[in-house]
């Protein structure tokens, strides 16, 4: 890659990682169950969901690319994210969301284009990895169904952006990840996936009855998911490894 074309790659995905993990509330809305700030005591999980979705899973890709422009696994990682975000829209529906999944798309594809994003090196999916996938998806689609579904209970909003319906693309976000990381063997996903879910599971199990929680033993639940998603993937990488 040419020099002004490296830089200017780098400067882009820097730009959009400000954007969507800052601006764009993905940071203050993660630290808001930290700070303890009493205007979201009813809704710590969802303010963390947003940054989790934001900072964690699409911001830190985007840091990955300013390092490494044209990153196949980080810029596949943004793609899984960003259509999580579409079908927790469409699944509503609900339009400010899928805008924002508009914006996620164009982001995505600016940042592959001036970095000449590569293709992904796909493998033969880690079978353990693939079962962590295959068991957390019915669980993200029970866990965003009343989500999506609610009709009573008023919801938290972001820039015009509702957390319910964000919060079921969450889930289904990090088990796609999952199943990106089963095919790759990439640190990047399943890292943080397991990450995003642990913390899911631990405001889970320190508020059980808050809205979007998953409860005592769902939030355990879906700790020691997210340990065995890490020790799974060292586990692949290892032997992918002896194999290459």
């Amino acid at each position: 890659m040419q020099g002004a074309r490296l830089v200017a790659a780098r400067v882009v995905a820097a730009v959009a990682a400000v954007f969507w993990g800052l601006l764009w509330f993905g940071l203050i809305d993660l630290l808001v169950v930290v700070e303890q700030d009493a205007r979201f005591d009813e809704d710590y999980i969802f303010e963390s969901g947003w940054g989790l979705l934001y900072l964690v899973l699409f911001a830190v890709p985007l840091v990955v690319l300013a390092v490494r422009p044209g990153a196949a696994v980080a810029l596949t990682q943004l793609a899984v994210v960003t259509l999580a975000v579409l079908i927790g829209g469409l699944w509503r529906p609900a339009w400010p969301q899928l805008w924002n999944g508009l914006g996620l798309v164009l982001t995505v594809a600016l940042v592959a284009w001036v970095g000449r994003g590569r293709p992904v090196k796909w493998r033969r999916p880690a079978p353990v990895l693939s079962m962590l996938a295959l068991v957390g998806l019915p669980a993200a689609v029970v866990y965003g169904s009343p989500l999506i579904r609610n009709t009573t209970v008023k919801e938290d909003i972001t820039n015009g952006v509702s957390h319910w319906p964000m919060q079921a693309s969450l889930a289904l976000a990090i088990v796609g990840l999952v199943a990106l990381a089963a095919v790759t063997r990439g640190l990047l996903p399943g890292w943080t996936a397991a990450s995003t879910a642990f913390w899911l599971g631990v405001e889970s199990v320190a508020y059980p009855d808050l809205h979007a929680s998953l409860g005592s033993t769902g939030g355990g639940l879906a700790i020691a998911w997210a340990a065995l998603v890490v020790a799974a993937l060292q586990i692949a990488r290892r032997r992918a490894a002896r194999i290459d």
